[in-house]
């Protein structure tokens, strides 16, 4: 069965308490009336009123002040003021201080009265439905504890389960590494520089630590394809592989993608492995893209180890200073390399290189030397046949029929000269 409505009636008319109690006969309604303000008080220090109303004009204290006191006693009833015409700025007082819920002009209607005494009822209902007590909110507030912790102590297991896994996997691609190191052991030589100023660049751009670190796997791992290459695809320069030898040598790129393929958290590094043979002018392999549909890991990581090739001697037979290879870079960019990123990694080995310590001679592409030149390096082709021996002056004819040579092959040559030492060679009649 529901509980009665508690009602509180204040008035300092008796007749004016007699008629409200008049409108609240029946059971639902438990009435109680004080005729002055203290006395409604004493009367909220020991029932907890569901509605209060109370007469504006009292004497001693009126209804604003009384509604005001009310307040912290019983803060949860809902408050009604009983007000004439006249008392609008006492209205507003009570409204302000007595947190009055609605106020009804005096003579008042019964039916509005009653009506509103029983939406104010209903309000307290919905309220304190749902609400908590004091004992509940305690306990509630001890689960939620409890359960934050439980939850902490979850996050903090996830969070060193994760950590464990990604040290394990780091693990585990330096040890895929190592294994590349052991098959071709030059490469473990320039590996770790290779890496190192694969993440500079990818610094130097400002990416992402996420994108930084899929950089460095694939700079780790580019030659995983190689592990099942002869010796011969392993020791020599790169250059002074047949055609067919250079064709078989550069599938090792989509190789070492696809071995990679079952481990998904190396789809990114795999993806910058196979597409390292790309050239920037789209005549690379294995899909032909060009410019910027080149993964730009992919555009780095081909400059950084074509470079870091030049300089051990396995990319030409012949090895390069560091000025040199900065000039081979420089030279073919726009064809093989991205000029804009040329020009970065430039500024940054020029940094990194001692340029003090650079060899007594220069590489330049045939098209580039002069007559007068002294060669200072056996130049031999891929069939291992001397083309021109060491210390020959340059002449027309002799680059002519490099120039010749070159685009019968169709393979790049490249001849070393002396920095500085130049003959005059009389010209051709």
């Amino acid at each position: 069965m529901t509980q009665p409505a508690k009602i509180l009636f204040v008035d300092d008319e008796s007749q004016m308490l007699t008629a409200l109690k008049r409108v609240f006969r029946g059971e639902e309604f438990e009435v109680s009336t004080a005729n002055s303000g203290q006395e409604g008080l004493q009367l909220l220090e020991s029932t907890d009123f569901d509605v209060i109303i109370s007469d504006m004009r009292m004497p001693e204290m009126d209804g604003a002040a009384f509604l005001a006191l009310s307040c912290d006693i019983c803060p949860g009833s809902r408050r009604i003021l009983l007000t004439g015409y006249s008392d609008q700025d006492s209205t507003v007082r009570a409204i302000n201080e007595g947190q009055v819920h609605q106020y009804l002009t005096k003579p008042w209607d019964n039916n509005q009265l009653r009506d509103a005494v029983m939406a104010e009822w209903k309000e307290k209902q919905s309220i304190d439905a749902n609400s908590v007590n004091f004992e509940e909110y305690e306990q509630l507030k001890s689960q939620v504890d409890t359960v934050s912790k439980d939850l902490e102590n979850a996050t903090s297991l996830a969070d060193m389960a994760k950590e464990s896994v990604v040290q394990q996997f780091n693990t585990t691609i330096r040890i895929i590494s190592n294994l590349i190191h052991l098959r071709i052991p030059s490469s473990g030589v320039i590996s770790e520089d290779i890496i190192r100023h694969s993440v500079a660049m990818a610094k130097i751009l400002k990416l992402s630590n996420k994108v930084v670190a899929e950089y460095r796997h694939a700079a780790r791992l580019y030659q995983l394809g190689k592990l099942s290459f002869p010796e011969k695809l392993l020791d020599g320069p790169l250059m002074e592989l047949s055609k067919a030898e250079l064709e078989y040598y550069y599938k090792h790129a989509e190789i070492g993608a696809d071995l990679l393929t079952p481990l998904s958290s190396l789809d990114y590094a795999a993806n910058l492995i196979r597409h390292q043979y790309e050239n920037y002018d789209g005549t690379g392999q294995p899909d032909g893209l060009a410019t910027n549909k080149i993964p730009l890991g992919s555009r780095i990581l081909r400059m950084v180890i074509d470079y870091h090739l030049l300089c051990s001697g396995l990319y030409f037979k012949d090895k390069y200073s560091g000025t040199d290879a900065i000039e081979y870079l420089a030279a073919h960019s726009g064809t093989k390399y991205d000029p804009d990123l040329q020009k970065v990694y430039a500024k940054l080995l020029t940094k990194l290189t001692d340029t003090s310590t650079q060899l007594n001679d220069r590489i330049r592409k045939t098209r580039e030397l002069i007559p007068g030149e002294v060669i200072s390096r056996d130049l031999i082709n891929q069939d291992g046949v001397l083309l021109v021996s060491k210390g020959t002056v340059l002449s027309v004819p002799i680059i002519d029929k490099l120039i010749d040579i070159e685009v019968r092959c169709k393979r790049e040559l490249n001849a070393f000269v002396l920095r500085g030492e130049r003959e005059d060679v009389p010209a051709e009649t």
